[in-house]
């Protein structure tokens, strides 16, 4: 009977040292260091105003459709777009299309910096045709010039764009390409 005690004891002392042993051992922690370089960013969203037509595209690819239009301002245009006719003969005679869009400069990584909002014209078949300008009665034609001078970031900026349609302008479809441009101050 002496063995056998001793079989138990040393099974005994046996899971006594086990235990010990695990108590003992600390808990690992997993833990994963992140890295990243952050960069300056800088886009112009193009984006329907309140009372404007809808705008259409994103990532620098935007389009409106202001719909029937004609140089007797007889018809409906697109909802949203707004109309001035002026009387007069030939080319003299046309009617002033327009509505407003919303420019906004959106950027980061560029603390205490503004951007500055540039119109070029595109390459559409009718760019005489447009005009561009801060109000729907001082929209001029469109031309190359600073039209924000600055802007904070997601701020945006009412701009007017329109067609004027003279009653020499042919039946048809017609476009006309602005090309916005954004660049920090």
């Amino acid at each position: 009977m002496k063995i056998r005690n001793f079989t138990y004891s040393f099974a005994l002392l046996a899971l006594l040292a086990f235990a010990g042993t695990a108590s003992a051992q600390t808990a690992t922690v997993p833990r994963l260091t992140m890295v990243a370089n952050v960069e300056s960013a800088l886009r112009l969203d193009i984006s329907k105003d309140a009372s404007g037509l809808d705008v259409n595209g994103s990532a620098g690819a935007f389009d409106i459709d202001f719909g029937n239009v004609n140089a007797l301002g007889v018809g409906t245009p697109a909802t949203g777009v707004s109309k001035a006719v002026t009387q007069g003969a030939g080319a003299a005679g046309f009617t002033m299309y327009t509505t407003p869009i919303a420019v906004t400069p959106v950027y980061s990584a560029m603390a205490g910096n503004t951007a500055t909002i540039a119109l070029t014209i595109g390459s559409g078949t009718n760019d005489a045709l447009a005009f561009e300008g801060s109000s729907a009665a001082g929209v001029t034609l469109a031309a190359a010039r600073v039209v924000v001078a600055s802007s904070l970031s997601d701020v945006a900026n009412k701009r007017y764009v329109g067609f004027k349609i003279s009653k020499l302008e042919g039946p048809g479809p017609i476009d006309a390409i602005l090309v916005y441009t954004v660049t920090m101050n």
